[in-house]
């Protein structure tokens, strides 16, 4: 039986969402599949033994291959990428790191899995350095920001071809592993930093899979998708839901399915959601500024600990 082999990168400030995330992944697989989980985390990213005791309850399991990546070993550590975090960049270099294995299927920390993944896995990549889902980003819309960004980055460096979302990449290393350079030769602004250097990198290199494999509840999907295939994703066909746009621990803001799903991935394995809204809390404190007792948190201004309406 071909084992599954999935790959989630974070640190510390993300290892419990990856740890739903992975509780998710397996309680919806088939009983026949053979999932090994592969990780690439920062240093002193904590998290390891509880993640094996996940994989440990499921008869799915093929193990965990937990890889701490060196400031040495990533390649987009220079001036130009130093102001975003270096986790981001792990999924570019996995080809890397991994040199046994040929494909890879990487989900974001925040996604949630609703059905099995094994025939997205199995999705055919030849000639295509992986495969992925065009952005939810509504480029048809004149006036919104998100949309006027992509669409003329699709303009600009990918000849007005499909913008692809990161958050969940099949990735098919073999052929990465022969086309690299692109990566490392393709100097261009970025905005969405790993996105916009993976779709300008590999432009027409990219298969296009069905919205069902990323569908990003609270966000409107845009007519770029075909009708048949956003009613499927809609309705009752999504496989993987990617909660950036609505956090999933919060009953009021996260629709209700997703709140139930992830609060039933939270009790089996020990968390509850409210924990996550503490640690939320914990890992947004108050900034000082170099004005006297101001100071900022979560984008509000505190004067004297009092937020200040602007």
């Amino acid at each position: 039986m071909e084992v599954i082999n999935v790959l989630y990168c974070f640190d510390s400030k993300f290892w419990r969402m990856a740890a739903v995330s992975i509780e998710t992944l397996f309680a919806s697989a088939s009983p026949d599949a053979r999932i090994r989980i592969y990780a690439m985390v920062a240093p002193h990213t904590r998290g390891r033994h509880q993640i094996k005791k996940i994989l440990s309850k499921h008869k799915q399991s093929a193990g965990l291959v937990w890889h701490v990546v060196r400031d040495n070993e990533n390649p987009f550590v220079g001036y130009e990428y130093s102001r975003w975090s270096p986790v981001i960049w792990y999924r570019l270099f996995a080809h890397r790191v991994f040199g046994d294995i040929d494909k890879l299927l990487y989900l974001d920390s925040d996604t949630l899995m609703c059905r099995d993944i094994s025939e997205l896995f199995n999705t055919d990549l030849s000639g295509y350095c992986a495969g992925a889902i065009r952005d939810l980003a509504p480029i048809n819309d004149p006036y919104h920001p998100t949309g006027i960004t992509v669409k003329n980055f699709a303009k600009k460096y990918l000849n007005d071809g499909p913008y692809y979302n990161s958050g969940v990449l099949l990735l098919n290393l073999a052929e990465i592993r022969k086309n690299e350079n692109l990566l490392f030769e393709t100097k261009i602004p970025l905005v969405y930093p790993d996105q916009d250097l993976l779709n300008a990198a590999f432009v027409g290199k990219i298969k296009s899979l069905p919205l069902k494999y990323n569908l990003a509840p609270g966000i409107r999907v845009p007519t770029i998708f075909p009708e048949k295939e956003a009613r499927e994703a809609l309705y009752g066909g999504h496989v993987i839901v990617h909660c950036y746009s609505v956090k999933p621990y919060y009953v009021n803001q996260a629709p209700d399915a997703i709140y139930k799903m992830f609060s039933t991935a939270c009790h089996a394995i020990g968390m509850n959601p409210s924990d996550f809204i503490k640690w939320e809390k914990k890992l947004t404190r108050k900034r000082k500024t170099f004005i006297p007792h101001v100071s900022t948190k979560n984008n509000t201004l505190y004067l004297f600990g009092i937020p200040i309406r602007v």
